[in-house]
């Protein structure tokens, strides 16, 4: 799941190439038939529409929270009816007609994420096990020495 998050993306707005990280855009938005990348750092407009942002960045984990909004999951904070707060305290809309869908994909990222974590935490103790157990083998390897061994 990390090399997509680590992808470039291409866009070509008026000749200028913008290349932008995955894991650095936070959503994806129209207004006024204009389309628009945000990262944590700035704006960018971008050519094409929702539509073709959307299949571009399918890989990564974004939902569409509106018919003008996709937001990446990894910067929500929190997802209500009110709508959608990212991390940095961005309030992005949700309509009504999507909000059961979102509750739920994000929901599901969310179970997914923590069992991810699990994982990885669970690979983290057997590593430190082994590391362990290997070390403590080299310790028992110069006592042998000393006994004679």
């Amino acid at each position: 799941m990390r090399q997509k998050r680590d992808k470039n993306y291409v866009w070509v707005f008026k000749g200028e190439r913008i290349i932008l990280r995955g894991q650095d855009i936070c959503y994806v938005h129209m207004d006024q038939r204009k389309t628009f990348v945000h990262t944590c750092r700035r704006e960018y407009r971008v050519s094409g529409n929702l539509k073709a942002a959307e299949e571009m960045l399918k890989e990564l984990p974004i939902v569409k929270t509106h018919n003008a909004f996709l937001v990446h999951m990894d910067f929500l904070e929190s997802v209500s009816v009110r709508g959608a707060i990212l991390k940095d305290g961005t309030l992005i809309p949700v309509s009504q007609n999507r909000w059961k869908q979102v509750r739920e994909i994000v929901e599901e990222y969310y179970h997914e994420c923590l069992r991810n974590r699990d994982e990885i935490q669970k690979q983290n103790i057997k590593l430190q096990n082994n590391a362990y157990i290997a070390q403590e083998g080299l310790c028992m390897h110069r006592n042998c020495g000393n006994l004679g061994a």
